[in-house]
C-alpha cells in the first residue's frame, strides 16, 4: 500500500512540474511577476491548473497540434512511478487513480466551483475517450517498463 500511494504522489509531482514548465511554460521571472505580484493570486491559479490538467488530458490530440510535452510527461512520471512501485498492479491502480485525479482536477478548475453535474462530467470524458485511454497507456506502459527493472523477485 506505501508503495502505491508514493508512486501516485510521485507520478502526479512529476508530471505537474514538467506540465508546468514545459506546458505552461511558466519561468520563475512568470511565477513571480504574474501569479506571485497579481491581485487575484486564486485566480491565476484556477485558470493556470485547469489549462494544465486540461492538456494533460489530451496527449494525442496535443501531439496532432505539435505540442509533445504532454507525451513526455506522463511517460516519464509513469516511468519514475514504476520504478518506486516494483510491480505492474500497483502500476495499473496508480494510472487509473492519477487518471481519475486528473479528469477530476480539470473538471472542478473548469467549473471553479465543485462537482456538481455528473451528466456533465460524463459527456466530457465521452468526447476525451480516446485521449484519456492514450494517457492512461502513458503512464501504465513505461510504468510496466520500470517497475520490471526494479521488481523483487524472491
Amino acid at each position: 500500500m506505501f508503495r502505491t500511494i508514493l508512486a501516485l504522489l510521485i507520478a502526479l509531482v512529476v508530471a505537474i512540474l514538467i506540465g508546468a514548465f514545459q506546458i505552461l511554460g511558466l519561468t520563475w521571472d512568470v511565477i513571480q511577476d504574474q501569479i506571485i505580484n497579481s491581485p487575484d493570486i486564486q485566480d491565476a491559479l484556477l485558470t493556470r491548473g485547469a489549462v494544465l490538467f486540461g492538456v494533460l488530458l489530451v496527449p494525442y490530440s496535443s501531439a496532432m497540434g505539435g505540442i509533445y510535452s504532454p507525451l513526455v510527461a506522463l511517460g516519464v512520471a509513469g516511468f519514475i512511478a514504476g520504478l518506486v512501485s516494483k510491480s505492474g498492479v500497483r502500476m495499473l491502480f496508480v494510472s487509473i487513480i492519477a487518471m481519475v485525479l486528473f479528469f477530476v482536477g480539470y473538471f472542478v478548475l473548469n467549473s471553479l466551483g465543485g462537482i456538481t453535474d455528473f451528466s456533465a462530467m460524463f459527456a466530457i470524458a465521452r468526447t476525451m475517450a480516446i485521449d484519456i485511454g492514450v494517457a492512461f497507456a502513458l503512464l501504465f506502459i513505461p510504468g510496466i517498463i520500470g517497475a520490471s527493472l526494479t521488481s523483487e523477485d524472491y
